[in-house]
C-alpha cells in the first residue's frame, strides 16, 4: 500500500524527471481528470499528453527562433483567391500530416 505522498515531494519528483509541464499545472490537470471521472490509466495519459504537447509547442517556439524567420504565417491568413492554381482542399489536406494510403 501506497503512503500519502507530500505535495512539495511530487513537485521536486516531477521536476527531477523534468516533467516541467505536469509540474506546472499540477494541480489543475489532477482536477480536471478528477471532474471528468477518468481511471488511473485515462488520468496518467491525459498528464503525459499535455507534457507532450508542452514540448512540442516549445520545440516549434525554439525552432522558429533559430530560424529567425521575419515573422509567423499561418494557412489561415494565406489569400487562395489571389492563387487560383492552387487547390484548397488539397493543401489543408496536406497540413494535417495524415498519411493516405492509396
Amino acid at each position: 500500500m501506497m503512503t500519502t505522498i507530500d505535495h512539495d515531494l511530487l513537485i521536486a519528483t516531477l521536476d527531477r524527471l523534468k516533467l516541467t509541464a505536469i509540474r506546472d499545472q499540477l494541480d489543475t490537470l489532477l482536477d480536471e481528470a478528477a471532474r471528468s471521472k477518468m481511471t488511473l490509466r485515462e488520468a496518467l495519459a491525459f498528464l503525459v499528453s499535455r507534457e507532450i504537447a508542452r514540448r512540442d509547442e516549445r520545440r516549434i517556439s525554439m525552432s522558429s527562433k533559430l530560424a529567425q524567420f521575419p515573422f509567423v504565417r499561418e494557412l489561415d491568413g494565406f489569400d487562395f483567391e489571389a492563387q487560383p492554381s492552387v487547390d484548397r482542399g488539397q493543401i489543408r489536406e496536406l497540413s494535417t500530416c495524415r498519411i493516405r494510403l492509396e
